[in-house]
């Protein structure tokens, strides 16, 4: 009988040392499934972190290549440029070419390097430019075209009608030599064939002026388009035919140049006629000047192009679609508006 009762004590022990020893390998068990699990949604968490961080908008960096940030129209729209993006929290990267095609593709290739988001690019000439806009949109960048319909690689162009151009100011040319000099005038051209766009609107300024003055007589025809260049073709142009009472152009730097030349000649006088193109701020500014024979300049959206251009690269980064060809409007501009044009 004792024997029995020890041989069943025993087996209890047992039985009770097997159910403790599985409840903490149990235990063990699921505590190391709880810190593994634990361990899991730390890293989970530290990995959703980092994704949160990476997905979390860089500063805005835009690059902006330019054929010449010393042109009039340049240094204006540069700076409402600069100004939008840093409202934007970002900051414009300005790659000046100095009118060197050459020199503008290399400038697109660093500023790929440079690692920016959008590029702005303003060609000297689209064609050669192709290759390194192409390396720029495959890099992911963002390219928006400007002041040519020619470019092939670019999410968005926004651009004028460059012969709506030269027709419109070639028209008001007209009209000033019928109003003014019953339609007989003699008339000097300064006009560029640098890239495709200027020179559509010179051959389009040309033909406006001859259909609708057709008893003006085009005296000459120079190239230029610099103020500097500007102001010695003027010169030139006025030595060689000192009847020239209209001086015709296609940009506000060729007739911010042939005005300076008009003045040192004792010119700027009367009815002396000489317009612009491009709505700059100097260019507005002279054309209220007292005495002022310069007396129009066409706007091609010229305050509103840098809002323009950055909301939509904002849209593109944003994912959003954009139409990718957009027309500039074009108003011509005199002194009685000229204000309303002011950059604001």
């Amino acid at each position: 009988m004792q024997r029995s009762l020890k041989h069943l004590l025993t087996t209890v022990i047992a039985i009770l040392l097997v159910g403790v020893m599985s409840a903490c390998g149990n235990g063990n068990g699921n505590g190391g499934n709880e810190t593994s699990s634990a361990n899991t949604n730390k890293a989970a968490g530290d990995s959703s972190n980092q994704a949160e961080g990476s997905k979390e908008k860089a500063p805005l960096k835009v690059g902006f290549a330019v054929p010449d940030e010393a042109h009039p129209y340049f240094i204006a729209q540069i700076g409402a440029i600069k100004k939008r993006v840093q409202e934007q929290g970002g900051e414009l990267l300005v790659a000046n070419a100095g009118m060197d095609v050459n020199k503008q593709i290399n400038n697109i290739e660093n500023l790929v390097s440079s690692k920016v988001q959008a590029m702005i690019v303003f060609p000297i000439d689209p064609k050669p430019l192709e290759d390194s806009l192409k390396k720029a949109q495959d890099a992911g960048i963002r390219v928006v075209g400007w002041g040519s319909f020619g470019i092939e690689h670019a999410d968005v162009v926004v651009n004028s009608d460059h012969t709506a151009v030269g027709t419109a100011v070639g028209e008001d040319a007209a009209k000033w030599i019928n109003e003014k000099f019953g339609g007989n005038a003699e008339v000097g051209l300064i006009i560029s064939t640098y890239n495709p766009g200027l020179t559509e609107r010179g051959v389009a300024l040309e033909a406006a002026i001859k259909k609708n003055a057709p008893n003006a007589k085009i005296v000459a025809k120079h190239e230029a388009l610099t103020v500097a260049d500007s102001q010695k073709v003027a010169e030139n142009l006025l030595t060689a035919h000192p009847n020239i009472q209209v001086i015709a152009t296609i940009d506000d730097s060729e007739a911010l140049g042939a005005y300076e030349a008009v003045k040192s000649h004792g010119k700027a006088t009367g009815h002396f006629y000489i317009n612009g193109v491009g709505a700059t701020p100097e260019m507005l500014t002279k054309l209220k000047e007292e005495g002022s024979v310069l007396r129009t300049t066409l706007d091609m959206a010229t305050s509103k192009n840098p809002i323009i251009i950055v909301d939509n690269i904002l849209k593109l980064l944003g994912g959003e679609s954009v139409e990718r060809d957009q027309l500039s409007k074009l108003t011509i501009v005199n002194a009685s508006n000229a204000d309303a044009f002011m950059p604001k």
